[in-house]
Protein backbone atom coordinates (compact mmCIF):
# COMPACT_ATOMS: atom_id res chain seq x y z
CA UNK A 1 0.00 0.00 0.00
CA UNK A 2 1.29 3.23 -1.08
CA UNK A 3 1.63 4.91 2.40
CA UNK A 4 4.98 6.48 3.89
CA UNK A 5 5.33 9.08 7.10
CA UNK A 6 6.57 12.45 6.26
CA UNK A 7 9.82 12.99 7.21
CA UNK A 8 9.79 15.81 9.12
CA UNK A 9 7.15 16.66 12.01
CA UNK A 10 4.12 18.47 10.99
CA UNK A 11 3.40 22.18 12.15
CA UNK A 12 -0.43 23.53 12.95
CA UNK A 13 -2.94 22.85 10.80
CA UNK A 14 -5.17 25.56 9.31
CA UNK A 15 -8.55 24.16 7.31
CA UNK A 16 -9.05 25.60 3.96
CA UNK A 17 -11.41 23.61 2.16
CA UNK A 18 -12.45 23.89 -1.41
CA UNK A 19 -9.17 25.78 -2.17
CA UNK A 20 -8.72 24.99 -5.60
CA UNK A 21 -4.73 24.81 -7.11
CA UNK A 22 -3.21 23.26 -10.57
CA UNK A 23 -1.31 20.23 -9.83
CA UNK A 24 1.72 19.56 -11.87
CA UNK A 25 4.25 16.86 -12.22
CA UNK A 26 5.93 15.38 -15.36
CA UNK A 27 2.90 13.30 -16.65
CA UNK A 28 0.67 16.75 -16.89
CA UNK A 29 -1.64 19.01 -14.70
CA UNK A 30 -4.82 18.17 -13.27
CA UNK A 31 -6.62 20.65 -10.96
CA UNK A 32 -6.45 19.52 -7.09
CA UNK A 33 -8.59 20.63 -4.09
CA UNK A 34 -6.64 21.21 -0.65
CA UNK A 35 -8.21 19.92 1.97
CA UNK A 36 -5.40 20.96 4.90
CA UNK A 37 -1.98 22.72 5.38
CA UNK A 38 0.51 23.73 7.09
CA UNK A 39 4.11 25.16 6.57
CA UNK A 40 5.59 21.97 6.28
CA UNK A 41 3.09 20.13 3.79
CA UNK A 42 -0.42 19.92 2.52
CA UNK A 43 -3.29 17.07 2.06
CA UNK A 44 -5.65 17.57 -0.91
CA UNK A 45 -8.00 15.88 -3.26
CA UNK A 46 -6.44 14.81 -6.53
CA UNK A 47 -7.91 12.98 -9.81
CA UNK A 48 -5.32 10.57 -11.32
CA UNK A 49 -2.40 8.35 -9.99
CA UNK A 50 0.29 9.58 -8.00
CA UNK A 51 3.50 7.72 -6.61
CA UNK A 52 5.22 8.27 -3.42
CA UNK A 53 8.67 10.57 -3.63
CA UNK A 54 7.00 12.02 -6.96
CA UNK A 55 8.02 15.34 -7.60
CA UNK A 56 4.98 17.59 -8.16
CA UNK A 57 3.86 21.15 -8.05
CA UNK A 58 1.09 23.21 -6.91
CA UNK A 59 -0.05 26.41 -8.78
CA UNK A 60 -2.42 28.42 -6.65
CA UNK A 61 -4.79 31.07 -8.01
CA UNK A 62 -2.78 34.20 -6.49
CA UNK A 63 0.45 32.92 -8.48
CA UNK A 64 1.88 31.05 -5.69
CA UNK A 65 3.40 28.03 -6.08
CA UNK A 66 4.39 25.27 -3.79
CA UNK A 67 6.48 22.65 -4.64
CA UNK A 68 7.76 19.19 -3.17
CA UNK A 69 7.48 15.42 -2.80
CA UNK A 70 4.30 12.99 -2.83
CA UNK A 71 4.28 11.14 0.62
CA UNK A 72 1.63 9.12 0.94
CA UNK A 73 -1.36 8.74 -1.89
CA UNK A 74 -4.90 7.26 -1.22
CA UNK A 75 -8.37 6.70 -2.32
CA UNK A 76 -7.85 10.11 -4.33
CA UNK A 77 -5.90 12.18 -2.10
CA UNK A 78 -2.52 12.64 -1.55
CA UNK A 79 0.33 14.13 1.11
CA UNK A 80 2.33 16.55 -0.13
CA UNK A 81 6.14 17.51 2.10
CA UNK A 82 7.33 21.03 0.97
CA UNK A 83 10.59 21.36 -0.21
CA UNK A 84 11.14 24.59 1.56
CA UNK A 85 7.93 25.37 4.71
CA UNK A 86 5.97 28.05 3.22
CA UNK A 87 4.23 31.29 5.42
CA UNK A 88 1.00 29.77 5.48
CA UNK A 89 -1.25 33.30 6.52
CA UNK A 90 0.57 35.08 3.47
CA UNK A 91 -0.24 32.04 1.03
CA UNK A 92 -3.67 32.06 2.42
CA UNK A 93 -3.96 36.50 2.16
CA UNK A 94 -2.65 36.11 -1.58
CA UNK A 95 -5.33 33.53 -2.94
CA UNK A 96 -8.02 35.84 -0.66
CA UNK A 97 -7.21 38.79 -2.40
CA UNK A 98 -7.24 37.57 -5.71
CA UNK A 99 -10.43 38.27 -7.56
CA UNK A 100 -11.45 38.67 -10.98
CA UNK A 101 -13.58 41.72 -12.99
CA UNK A 102 -16.72 40.88 -11.27
CA UNK A 103 -15.20 40.43 -7.37
CA UNK A 104 -14.90 36.39 -7.80
CA UNK A 105 -11.52 34.77 -6.76
CA UNK A 106 -10.32 32.90 -9.92
CA UNK A 107 -9.68 29.57 -10.23
CA UNK A 108 -6.62 28.02 -12.51
CA UNK A 109 -7.04 27.92 -15.74
CA UNK A 110 -6.09 24.92 -17.80
CA UNK A 111 -4.59 24.77 -21.64
CA UNK A 112 -6.87 22.74 -23.25
CA UNK A 113 -6.99 23.78 -26.79
CA UNK A 114 -9.99 20.87 -27.86
CA UNK A 115 -13.22 21.38 -30.20
CA UNK A 116 -15.89 22.98 -29.23
CA UNK A 117 -19.02 24.50 -29.76
CA UNK A 118 -21.34 27.36 -29.16
CA UNK A 119 -24.85 28.40 -29.30
CA UNK A 120 -25.62 32.26 -29.48
CA UNK A 121 -28.97 33.71 -31.32
CA UNK A 122 -30.41 30.53 -31.77
CA UNK A 123 -27.47 29.69 -34.13
CA UNK A 124 -24.62 27.31 -33.91
CA UNK A 125 -21.02 28.11 -34.23
CA UNK A 126 -18.02 25.64 -34.03
CA UNK A 127 -14.41 26.70 -32.58
CA UNK A 128 -11.89 25.90 -30.55
CA UNK A 129 -11.78 26.21 -26.40
CA UNK A 130 -7.83 27.25 -25.61
CA UNK A 131 -8.07 27.64 -22.41
CA UNK A 132 -10.68 26.18 -19.59
CA UNK A 133 -11.47 26.69 -15.73
CA UNK A 134 -13.95 25.91 -13.25
CA UNK A 135 -15.79 29.41 -13.68
CA UNK A 136 -15.15 29.94 -17.07
CA UNK A 137 -13.46 29.48 -20.86
CA UNK A 138 -11.49 30.96 -23.52
CA UNK A 139 -12.87 30.15 -27.05
CA UNK A 140 -12.33 31.04 -30.80
CA UNK A 141 -14.51 31.15 -33.29
CA UNK A 142 -15.38 33.05 -36.29
CA UNK A 143 -18.77 34.84 -34.80
CA UNK A 144 -20.01 37.94 -33.60
CA UNK A 145 -20.43 38.16 -29.90
CA UNK A 146 -21.87 41.23 -27.61
CA UNK A 147 -20.43 41.69 -24.36
CA UNK A 148 -22.40 40.36 -21.54
CA UNK A 149 -24.46 38.45 -24.08
CA UNK A 150 -25.61 35.17 -22.37
CA UNK A 151 -24.24 32.23 -24.74
CA UNK A 152 -24.32 28.52 -24.80
CA UNK A 153 -20.75 26.43 -24.84
CA UNK A 154 -20.85 22.77 -25.97
CA UNK A 155 -17.66 21.07 -24.46
CA UNK A 156 -17.15 17.40 -25.59
CA UNK A 157 -17.04 15.43 -22.52
CA UNK A 158 -18.62 18.01 -20.21
CA UNK A 159 -21.79 18.84 -22.20
CA UNK A 160 -23.92 22.31 -22.59
CA UNK A 161 -22.93 25.34 -19.84
CA UNK A 162 -24.59 28.33 -20.10
CA UNK A 163 -22.22 31.62 -19.57
CA UNK A 164 -22.05 34.76 -20.46
CA UNK A 165 -19.64 36.79 -22.83
CA UNK A 166 -16.86 38.70 -20.31
CA UNK A 167 -14.63 40.11 -23.01
CA UNK A 168 -14.25 40.36 -26.82
CA UNK A 169 -10.93 40.23 -28.38
CA UNK A 170 -9.73 40.00 -32.36
CA UNK A 171 -11.63 36.29 -33.17
CA UNK A 172 -11.47 35.11 -29.07
CA UNK A 173 -13.93 35.59 -26.35
CA UNK A 174 -13.59 35.12 -22.32
CA UNK A 175 -16.95 33.26 -20.97
CA UNK A 176 -18.28 33.26 -17.69
CA UNK A 177 -20.16 30.01 -16.59
CA UNK A 178 -23.44 31.08 -14.62
CA UNK A 179 -22.64 27.92 -13.16
CA UNK A 180 -19.28 26.98 -11.91
CA UNK A 181 -17.90 23.64 -13.40
CA UNK A 182 -17.94 20.59 -10.18
CA UNK A 183 -14.84 19.96 -9.60
CA UNK A 184 -15.28 15.99 -9.71
CA UNK A 185 -16.55 16.49 -13.33
CA UNK A 186 -13.82 18.96 -14.36
CA UNK A 187 -11.16 16.98 -12.46
CA UNK A 188 -12.01 13.31 -14.34
CA UNK A 189 -12.33 15.48 -17.79
CA UNK A 190 -8.92 17.48 -17.59
CA UNK A 191 -7.24 13.79 -17.39
CA UNK A 192 -9.19 11.89 -19.62
CA UNK A 193 -7.60 12.62 -23.23
CA UNK A 194 -10.47 10.26 -25.20
CA UNK A 195 -13.04 12.45 -23.56
CA UNK A 196 -11.68 15.49 -24.51
CA UNK A 197 -10.07 14.79 -28.37
CA UNK A 198 -12.27 11.56 -29.40
CA UNK A 199 -9.30 9.28 -29.68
Amino acid sequence: MPLAAPRTPRGPRVTTILLIGKLASRSGETICRIRNISDLDLMAEVHGIFAVDQQVHVTLKAGDVLRGTVRWALNGRIGMEFDTPVNVAGLLGHVANRVGPEGVARGPRFDVDCAAQLRAAHQRHDGRLIDLSQGGARFVAEVHLAQDSIVTLAVPGLGEREAAVRWVGEGAYGLSFLEPLAFADFGAWLIDRPLRYGE
